[in-house]
């Protein structure tokens, strides 16, 4: 009984010892998600890669205690719920992009006027669902992918990239219209203020690209896992 209490009070002594010296622990398990540190590069963030999900892995599956809520809609990732005052300004889904040498699996968002003027302002999920990745990833900066499922017994994936700010952590149930960050300008501010963001129908690691050993995937490959975003929304509006 001694030993256990004394080491109680030595674990207890060395968690305070981080805390107030400012070190870095992550939030959860394997996530990139840190207080008080930078987000730590992805090391397999290179556009071209496809990885797949790791061995024995269910992206589906939430996680214990989680019950993902079905969706009730999808609405739009920026200004209000219809993305009023914005647009698909940058490169439009499935147009070819000689910036990555692939063709473009989302849509490049931008607020009507300045071309800085929506830097920082909020990203908001499209619709329910459980947050499957939050963190830094060294070719698109910080990036969010929530995971929706359908009513129909569906699932897709939403990703947003070039945050600034993300505000939400991995395993983190969203609501639709919840803010979960701003948007930003990608990793050492690479771009010009924007959001990237794409509607995958079949599972990708955050990190993946229609790409696969340098060689880009056909259009007919890139439909197999990414939907157009704006089609897709529209075509599952809410009710009300």
């Amino acid at each position: 009984m001694r030993n256990h209490l004394q080491q109680f009070a030595t674990a207890t002594v060395i968690v305070a010892a981080l805390i107030f010296s400012g070190c870095s622990f992550s939030l959860l398990p394997g996530s990139d998600s840190v207080i008080g540190g930078d987000p730590r590069p992805d090391p397999g963030s290179e556009p071209g890669a496809s990885p797949s999900p790791d061995p024995g892995s269910d992206p589906s599956q939430p996680g214990p205690g989680h019950i993902v809520p079905l969706t009730d809609g999808f609405d739009f990732p920026v200004g209000d719920r219809n993305g009023k005052g914005w647009g698909v300004t940058g490169y439009g889904f499935l147009e070819w992009s000689n910036y990555s040498g692939t063709w473009h699996p989302g849509e490049d968002w931008n607020m009507y006027g300045s071309p800085m003027a929506d830097l920082g302002k909020p990203v908001y999920a499209v619709a329910n669902g459980i947050v499957r990745f939050s963190g830094f990833n060294s070719t698109q900066g910080n990036i969010i992918m929530v995971e929706h499922h359908l009513p129909d017994g569906s699932t897709v994936w939403s990703q947003y990239a070039h945050l600034q700010q993300r505000w939400v952590a991995e395993g983190e149930i969203v609501g639709r219209r919840q803010i979960i960050g701003t948007v930003g300008r990608g990793p050492n501010n690479t771009f010009s203020p924007h959001l990237h963001f794409e509607i995958r129908i079949k599972y990708l690691p955050q990190n993946g690209w229609p790409r696969t050993n340098g060689q880009a995937w056909p259009k007919s490959k890139v439909l197999e896992y990414y939907a157009d975003p704006t089609v897709f929304i529209n075509s599952h509006r809410p009710e009300t």
